[in-house]
């Protein structure tokens, strides 16, 4: 076996086979590092591309290693490998193929229409990354790489990606209800239903929920629960961990959820190892519920072993088992193109979409913040506005308890507890109607405040449901409002922790 070090990354391969090969490079928080391993096969594009070119397209793929993380080699590796077997399919040279010359992109461009967007930007890339590598000819110039080209370009490509990528009509409380349905009745886990109320709150990546450790959900002293994640696509070496504050309402699902892997997964690990285990661990258990079924998961307390896993054990578990319709989706792009582009409603900067949303850069943001200065947010269609306008329309804009509002305008709650009226926000009319204040969180005309106490409402909502529920099928239907207006509530509390978020961040016009 031949053996190299670059960086953190080890690369091996057998002495007979040098174009199959693996890297593995340690990656993740500095108090949670694990091996990542990727294992690339060049065999079939022997037939096209000389031994010489193979080797320098290896070369290449290790020297990215001082520059990009493993995964992001993964994805360059698998993008290039597919354009360059293209290549050979399409039969587009006689002799194998030495090196990418201008003939060799000359053919490229003749036949774009049959590479993918993605494979040919990916080709460009490994030229922009290592212009001088023995891969590319000398004299060779960025302008000579075909590429796809769109009239709205890059910034508008993106923007036309997130309003693609939106929640259909009955998104956000329908979602919600049916997973409350499903999980009062017994055919929804507390692992899935925890899940869905955290992505409906924190809107981060697939690969950041995977991290999440029972150790990781706090709570102070004066009762506010906390939750650490490990951010992804940072840009960063060590990726770092934030605090994100949430709901008493998550809170005590999560903590719920925590004690349910404690007693199903506990006796897998050392007592003192509780706090390592997984929030959302790997699901499948085998030799008699001695081991996870995964070499991953059992090296490492449960966690499951990438993004791609994580979203078939949760996220598309969920949509298989509870929705029919091929529109719903619990994806993350959907959730944080929805809140970003909501949130860039209320004023927020692009600087502070990236440091809510926890992108590498403010790009992607600036689209969000285009949607809502151009007016795109009408175009959204059967797509994003819909949705909200008919299930979450108090997600549209903000303001302040201590802000100044007429009596006639003031929404109150009577919180029982404390024995006082509370300010949850300003109706849009003349005057706030007779139904205020738990009808308020469906209406359009609605303007809650962020920093208003909504969980007194919850509390009358969850108290209703409770009572309904008890009454049989004749009050089904007064059953369906109270979930609904819970679900209306939580989603409005998950929007007010991420826009006070966004106020603490600097960024709020």
């Amino acid at each position: 076996m031949a053996y190299r070090t670059i960086g953190n990354t080890v690369v091996q391969w057998g002495d007979g086979e040098p174009f199959v090969f693996t890297m593995t490079q340690q990656v993740g928080a500095r108090d949670r590092r694990v091996p990542k391993t990727i294992t690339i096969d060049f065999t079939e594009l022997r037939q096209g591309f000389a031994e010489e070119f193979l080797s320098h397209l290896k070369e290449h793929l290790m020297g990215r290693c001082n520059q990009v993380k493993i995964v992001s080699i993964q994805t360059e590796q698998i993008t290039l490998q597919v354009l360059l077997a293209q290549v050979i399919a399409l039969k587009l040279f006689e002799t194998k193929i030495a090196v990418i010359d201008e003939g060799f992109l000359l053919c490229l461009a003749a036949e774009k229409n049959n590479f993918t967007a993605g494979s040919l930007r990916y080709l460009k890339i490994a030229f922009v990354a290592n212009p001088h590598s023995p891969l590319f000819a000398k004299g060779l110039l960025e302008s000579d790489f075909p590429m796809h080209t769109n009239k709205k370009g890059a910034h508008g490509q993106t923007i036309d990606n997130i309003l693609a990528k939106a929640l259909s009509r009955s998104a956000a409380a329908h979602i919600l209800d049916v997973c409350d349905t499903a999980y009062a009745a017994g055919t929804m886990d507390i692992g899935h239903y925890s899940f869905v109320h955290l992505a409906f709150a924190l809107y981060v990546r697939p690969n950041s929920y995977r991290q999440i450790r029972l150790g990781d959900l706090a709570v102070s002293n004066s009762g506010q629960y906390f939750i650490n994640i490990v951010t992804s696509k940072t840009g960063e070496e060590y990726p770092s961990k934030i605090r994100f504050g949430i709901n008493e309402v998550l809170g005590v699902l999560l903590t719920k959820q925590r004690q349910h892997v404690i007693e199903k997964y506990g006796c897998l690990v050392a007592q003192e190892d509780f706090k390592n285990l997984a929030l959302f661990p790997a699901r499948q258990l085998v030799k008699g519920n001695s081991q996870w079924r995964s070499k991953f998961p059992n090296e490492h307390y449960g966690m499951i072993v990438d993004a791609a896993a994580f979203n078939n054990s949760y996220p598309r578990a969920i949509k298989k088992r509870n929705f029919n319709s091929d529109k719903f989706t619990l994806g993350a792009n959907a959730l944080r193109h929805t809140v970003g582009t909501l949130l860039a409603q209320t004023g927020a900067s692009a600087k502070t979409l990236q440091a809510v949303l926890k992108h590498a850069s403010d790009s992607v943001c600036r689209a969000y913040v285009d949607i809502a200065f151009h007016g795109l947010m009408e175009e959204l269609s059967e797509a994003m506005r819909p949705a909200f306008e008919a299930h979450l329309p108090a997600l549209i804009h903000f303001r302040s308890k201590d802000d100044r509002m007429s009596l006639e305008k003031q929404v109150l709650s009577w919180d029982q507890d404390a024995g006082k009226l509370e300010s949850t926000g300003e109706c849009g009319k003349s005057i706030a109607c007779a139904n205020a204040p738990i009808v308020c969180y469906g209406c359009v005309r609605f303007i809650p405040c962020w920093d208003a106490d909504h969980s007194i409402n919850l509390r009358i909502a969850e108290k209703e449901l409770e009572d309904m529920s008890k009454r049989g099928k004749p009050f089904q239907h007064m059953v369906d409002r109270a979930r609904s207006a819970k679900n209306k509530i939580i989603l409005v509390m998950n929007a007010a922790d991420r826009y006070r978020q966004a106020l603490q961040s600097g960024g709020l016009a």
